[in-house]
């Protein structure tokens, strides 16, 4: 081998080495939360808006679940138009997913646990795995209370 062959061998070894320690740009990256759910207290009539960011990669999809108060095993998943047309969901995709749950005028019926579900696992929606192995969850509570301008009506 030539002393000029050594060095380049050298390098390629290095880079191989090197390469297959440090993930590239396209590496899988579990999902992660950037921004969660906080928990509020509202009255009746008044609206509350929930965000969600979450960065991993692929980009995560994000869903949003609620459950009633005292039914936390029991989530239903929450879609845009729902509830009369008072929830509205925002949704957007780059290299993070942001969505945005609002719900507005408000009942006593809206309380409960809202939670924001992420994942970019390729079987997060096969129905033979189980999902909390799959999606990673945040959740918030939202308690509404009657309003004073209500109850004098």
């Amino acid at each position: 081998m030539s002393g000029s062959s050594l060095p380049s061998a050298l390098a390629l070894s290095l880079l191989l080495v090197s390469g297959s320690l440090l993930p590239g740009p396209g590496a899988a990256q579990n999902a992660g939360f950037v921004k969660s759910p906080m928990s509020e207290t509202k009255l009746t009539g008044d609206a509350f808006e929930l965000y969600c960011d979450v960065v991993g990669s692929p980009t995560p999809e994000i869903q949003w679940w609620y459950a009633e108060v005292n039914r936390a095993e029991s989530f239903r998943q929450l879609w845009d138009g729902a509830r009369k047309r008072r929830v509205t969901v925002n949704t957007a995709y780059g290299s993070n997913g942001v969505s945005v749950l609002r719900i507005t005028r408000l009942t006593l019926e809206d309380s409960g646990t809202y939670e924001c579900r992420a994942s970019n696992d390729p079987k997060r929606n096969d129905l033979r795995q189980n999902p909390s192995i799959t999606w990673i969850r945040a959740q918030a509570t939202i308690s509404v209370l009657q309003s004073e301008s209500s109850t004098l009506q």
